[in-house]
């Protein structure tokens, strides 16, 4: 009985060894799984690029169905290929884009009936004033995987001082919202006449009538409608304004390859002409919504001739479909 009593209970822990080597397998576990995290992240935010996308195409389709033509960036038409050349608005240089035509079809009636369609963007009449709106992010029109945010950064790269909104007498020291999507001009901009006649993309901003859907001769699957284009590359990215729409002169994620800065650009390269061209921050390419309002991922090694030809809505290339 006494042997008994005195028998001690040794409880035995873990040695040192032992604990580093469980850590160290639990370290290895999570680095497997926190790629697979991050890439399911990103497929819910490419899911919710893509509807967002979709949304837009439905507004556009119903706002055909209202008013009979879709809509165009107001108020900005030019009169040939020489910049030199009048616009035909007084307007022009501030006015307002199709984002904000469609605002009732994305359930965002509340900012559209704020917006005085008789005034430029840049106005300040009003409480609150056009330049009050277009100073608010819309979330309808921001792509979740890009991280720029939903309102201008500081700095000429991101609000280039010329002409067009917000130009050099705006004050520029308060920030703007931004749009992720753009509609497609084309192949270039302000292409002559002669050379193309209109339209030769479904935003162009040539002088021309609104077009309807009759007017996509190449049928609406096979015509690209609105694509994104990240604010961080190009200096016009407002989401209230009509901001050059986008050209299909270079593929897609183009800027990604060219800009010096790498993750960003300089002050001097604005994103102006053939760099103003669709990129996104998904993986190997960028979402376009058709004209039939499907949505369609693009590859940045489409090939360019076939890319070009996606853009223009009556150039009878490509018919009967297209690999993406």
């Amino acid at each position: 009985m006494r042997c008994f009593l005195n028998r001690r209970v040794v409880h035995r822990g873990f040695t040192l060894v032992e604990l580093l080597v469980v850590i160290a397998i639990i370290g290895v576990l999570v680095g497997l799984l926190l790629p697979a995290v991050q890439a399911a992240r990103e497929a819910a935010r490419r899911m919710q690029c893509s509807n967002q996308l979709k949304q837009m195409g439905l507004a556009l389709h119903n706002y055909h169905d209202s008013f009979g033509s879709f809509p165009q960036n107001q108020a900005w038409v030019t009169k040939g290929a020489n910049p030199n050349q009048s616009v035909s608005s007084p307007n022009a240089s501030s006015s307002i884009s199709w984002r904000a035509a469609i605002l009732p079809y994305i359930e965002q009636s509340a900012v559209y009936e704020q917006i005085d369609f008789s005034r430029p963007v840049s106005s300040a009449v009003g409480t609150p004033s056009n330049l009050d709106l277009a100073r608010q992010p819309m979330s309808a029109y921001l792509c979740p995987s890009d991280p720029y945010g939903g309102v201008t950064k500081s700095g000429n790269q991101y609000l280039w001082s010329n002409w067009a909104y917000p130009h050099s007498s705006n004050p520029r020291d308060q920030p703007v919202g931004v749009t992720h999507y753009k509609g497609v001009q084309g192949n270039g901009f302000d292409i002559p006449f002669s050379t193309s006649s209109y339209p030769h993309g479904m935003f162009d901003r040539r002088e021309g009538a609104p077009l309807k859907i009759r007017d996509v001769l190449d049928g609406t699957t096979n015509v690209l409608f609105v694509g994104e284009i990240s604010p961080e590359w190009y200096a016009w990215p407002t989401w209230m304004a009509w901001s050059s729409p986008m050209s299909t002169q270079r593929g897609v994620n183009y800027v990604h390859r060219v800009y010096s800065g790498g993750s960003q650009r300089t002050a001097a390269e604005h994103g102006w002409s053939d760099n103003l061209t669709a990129n996104s921050r998904h993986p190997g390419g960028a979402h376009f919504l058709m004209v039939d309002a499907s949505v369609q991922f693009v590859t940045e090694s489409i090939d360019l001739v076939l890319y070009q030809n996606l853009g223009h809505p009556q150039d009878s290339k490509p018919i009967g479909g297209f690999a993406l």
